[in-house]
């Protein structure tokens, strides 16, 4: 099953979407699409820098690379508490950036998922 996000900032009056992360839950793959209107300096930090590039479609490898600094790592001391409180059995990233909604300390950008 294919789910997708709204990329969102918290900090801005509207609540404009930014991009759009997907994860397809089969095959466990990432991806990320940032519209040719949004302004790179608008982005989490990632994204900003590859859109500077020109690269608007994130595969597999540079979504999860944003992903993962969103989410609690697997080496974090309390690790076995988090994942017990979210009733997982082995480490995946997913289910963490979801509780969170991608919530993280560096910015105020989340996700929200379309429906």
């Amino acid at each position: 099953m294919l789910r997708t996000f709204q990329i969102l900032n918290d900090s801005l009056e509207s609540s404009k979407e930014h991009a759009i992360l997907t994860y397809d839950e089969d095959s466990e793959q990432y991806a990320v699409h940032i519209p040719k209107s949004v302004d790179c300096n608008e982005l989490p930090a990632i994204l900003s820098l590859l859109a500077k590039q020109g690269i608007r479609e994130l595969d597999d490898k540079w979504a999860r690379r944003f992903v993962s600094e969103r989410v609690v790592p697997a080496d974090r001391q309390n690790i076995g508490m988090i994942m017990r409180k979210l009733h997982m059995k082995k480490y995946s990233e997913f289910p963490i950036l979801e509780y969170t909604s991608g919530r993280c300390c560096m910015d105020d950008f989340y996700l929200q998922e379309i429906k």
